[in-house]
């Protein structure tokens, strides 16, 4: 015969074991994982207030590992290290318009300057995001399910700050064409080649290595779906980051400055916009490893 203190210990060892397992039960949040990634697509600077041929000129690379935290089973944290190069190859048709000007013979004029300008930028990268993760899952749905092979819907957004490790630029002016328009008299000039007027194949090239120490920070977003591939995950997806500032703004002079031919010689790259912005966008591809915390390690 049990006492009636035993008794209720046991009756609160039982409730206990009880609460306990049905928490388990409950508990459908997804364990954390490991994941390695690989994402590639095309690559553009885009250069906004200039007569654009195509929006994406280049290509994109990016790979790396990554470990994802669950708070919820719909909500985790995401963060990464990884590795990249960005390369970005550029031709834009660029008109200026300067006016009040005087000729050698003090008349007024409106000078209209076209400039065929190709610019290659290339670079190799830190990449280290941080976003949030969204993953759509049934109520009834568990992790632990193997034969469940599709596992549902995800998005992930945040920043990402890419620490640049080299830069390479080039820059070139095929061409460039200079027109005075004389207001008082009404009459074009475009032909005075003495006087810097008319088409000019003159190609001015020029190099470099930019040096540049503040990351670039890029709104990373990314958005897919996700098997099961046994004791791993499979994320199938398609990604967008888009540049937030012009890191290499400071180094490019205006455009101005090369209206006269004979100035073309020495240039960097050009500001003829204001805003200036990379954009990558392509596939991504993901293993991710996790382990069962409700699972027991078997020697045999």
């Amino acid at each position: 015969m049990l006492r009636t203190g035993q008794k209720g210990g046991f009756i609160l060892i039982f409730i206990l074991a009880s609460f306990y397992t049905s928490a388990q039960v409950r508990d459908t949040k997804d364990p954390n994982e490991i994941h390695l990634y690989l994402g590639a697509g095309l690559s553009s600077i885009h250069h906004q207030d200039a007569q654009r041929k195509g929006l994406f000129n280049g290509n994109a690379l990016d790979f790396g590992i990554g470990y994802l935290h669950y708070f919820h089973k719909n909500w985790g944290i995401y963060l990464g290290m990884g590795a990249g190069r960005y390369n970005s190859n550029k031709n834009v048709d660029v008109d200026i318009f300067t006016p009040n000007l005087i000729d050698q013979n003090s008349y007024n004029f409106d000078l209209y300057t076209r400039i065929d300008y190709h610019e290659t930028f290339q670079t190799i990268f830190l990449s280290i995001p941080l976003m949030l993760h969204f993953q759509t899952k049934k109520k009834s749905q568990s992790w632990q399910l193997i034969h469940n092979k599709y596992k549902g819907f995800y998005m992930m957004g945040g920043l990402k700050a890419n620490v640049r490790f080299k830069d390479r630029y080039e820059s070139q002016i095929f061409s460039i064409s200079n027109a005075a328009y004389y207001p008082e008299m009404d009459n074009w000039a475009a032909t005075q080649l003495f006087a810097g007027l008319g088409d000019f194949n003159e190609r001015g090239f020029y190099e470099g290595n930019l040096e540049i120490e503040m990351p670039m920070l890029m709104l990373a977003l990314e958005t897919g779906l996700k098997w099961r591939l046994k004791r791993c995950l499979l994320y199938t997806g398609i990604f967008c980051d888009y540049g937030l500032h012009n890191t290499v703004k400071n180094i490019r002079p205006p455009i101005d400055n090369y209206i006269a031919v004979n100035h073309i010689t020495d240039f960097t790259l050009m500001t003829y916009s204001e805003k200036i912005n990379m954009i990558n966008a392509g596939i991504i591809f993901r293993i991710a490893f996790f382990r069962d915390p409700h699972r027991a390690y078997c020697p045999y």
